[in-house]
């Protein structure tokens, strides 16, 4: 990538675009969901990266990476961070966040390092695998636990506020919905979410996963449940949606906002 001059048009500080790395047949099988997946699936990582280079400006996104998938994507992971992207933590696994807190912290610490023994770098930032807390836990300990495993900064829909040992870095909402998924944004008008961006305040963090940018994924004609057909429609739009905001305010990695 080549460094390039500022986005042209209204451009709103600390866009935080952000992008879940993960497997979309082990996410579903978590959910009780088993399907058959295709020989050697592409990851969507290829085309991310392609979308990334489009921007008018050198933008840095962060990647939310699930530890036991990231062998399977070492190489496009390797290229983006190569480019100066950020690799966070999704946790080591995409399964249930333990209750126990000392299994939890295990946990914690496990996603980071694997990551940071993979890519030779500090991981700073978590994401919870779907944002959850432990049943059982309040969000208070939760925080605790996650500076102690070795982060500097959580991303999800909570806030526990100045007292948060780690700084947090909520993802987009307004009216109470977290317009800054890609789940929201396969169904909002591109316009309709840069109006929001443009409107709410510093930083905003957008998210999305890395199978919405081309991953193999069955098609709504193969699929015989409601719950996974709903995780199917529309997934062609969310990388419309984010090649238009990368193209037109750039985006900053979380690492840097939180610094």
């Amino acid at each position: 990538m080549t460094a390039r001059s500022k986005p042209v048009g209204k451009s709103p500080s600390k866009l935080c675009l952000t992008v879940d790395v993960e497997d979309w047949y082990d996410g579903m099988e978590v959910l009780g969901h088993r399907l058959a997946r295709p020989i050697e699936a592409a990851s969507g990582l290829v085309p991310l990266a392609s979308l990334i280079d489009s921007g008018e400006s050198r933008s840095s996104v962060t990647l939310f990476v699930v530890g036991n998938y990231a062998c399977q994507v070492r190489s496009e992971l390797e290229e983006l961070t190569a480019q100066g992207h950020e690799i966070a933590s999704h946790g080591p696994d995409h399964g249930q966040l333990p209750k126990d807190p000392g299994s939890l912290l295990k946990w914690l610490r496990q996603g980071r390092e694997i990551l940071e023994d993979m890519f030779q770098s500090p991981v700073r930032g978590f994401r919870s695998p779907r944002f959850d807390i432990p049943e059982g836990m309040g969000l208070d300990r939760f925080r605790d636990l996650t500076a102690e495993a070795g982060y500097r900064y959580t991303s999800d829909t909570h806030r526990f506020g100045p007292l948060s040992p780690v700084l947090e870095l909520p993802v987009l909402r307004t009216h109470g919905l977290p317009i800054g998924g890609g789940s929201y944004q396969r169904l909002l008008p591109g316009r309709a979410v840069a109006a929001v961006v443009e409107a709410s305040a510093a930083p905003r963090v957008l998210y999305y996963h890395s199978y919405d940018f081309g991953a193999d994924l069955p098609g709504l004609g193969a699929i015989r449940s409601a719950a996974v057909a709903k995780q199917v429609l529309g997934r062609k739009r969310v990388a419309k949606v984010f090649e238009m905001l990368i193209r037109r305010y750039g985006s900053e990695a979380c690492a840097n906002v939180a610094e």
